[in-house]
């Protein structure tokens, strides 16, 4: 009797634990969440804002970082150390490549970058990449998707983003 009990408690838990509370009040929302169910769970968002973009998929950017390196009898000569931003599909970084060793953050760029940054995140530290690398968009891909951004004026503010009619994340 005990294990079933402890079954079905863990059951229950496993299936509530992504819920999070909304920016605005302490209802309980969920990822895959329609617009209409967030309005109907928290209120009517300070801030929509809807737009389409192409999604852009994967990408490789490099960066060739200027760097004083000594050449022994000569001195020392101005060279570059490659550093490589590598995004899955969100546009979220999973690799940071100095030099050829990956790394989970770096202050290469002057800004400490991480894994998990966004690409505006990495621009906004690195600047634009010297060379871009995208993977090619399947034949069957959506040519657009439809983002919409709730953002709530809460303490503290919160944003909520749909893509396609479901809410995919909470920043």
């Amino acid at each position: 009797m005990k294990s079933k009990l402890l079954f079905i408690s863990a059951m229950f838990l496993t299936q509530t634990s992504y819920a999070f509370f909304c920016p605005s009040n302490f209802n309980q929302i969920d990822f895959g969440y329609t617009p209409e169910q967030v309005v109907a769970q928290c209120g009517k968002p300070d801030k929509e804002e809807t737009e389409e973009v192409t999604p852009e998929g994967p990408q490789e950017w490099n960066y060739y970082i200027p760097q004083t390196v000594a050449t022994g009898t000569a001195g020392q000569e101005q060279g570059t150390l490659k550093t490589q931003m590598t995004f899955d599909a969100a546009g979220k970084a999973v690799n940071i490549s100095v030099n050829g060793i990956g790394v989970g953050s770096t202050t290469i760029c002057g800004l400490p970058v991480r894994l998990g940054d966004t690409r505006d995140q990495i621009k906004n530290a690195c600047g634009d990449p010297t060379l871009v690398n995208k993977q090619t968009t399947p034949a069957n891909s959506p040519e657009k998707k439809k983002v919409t951004t709730f953002t709530y004026m809460s303490t503290p503010p919160g944003v909520l983003v749909f893509e396609d009619g479901r809410l995919t994340q909470k920043q």
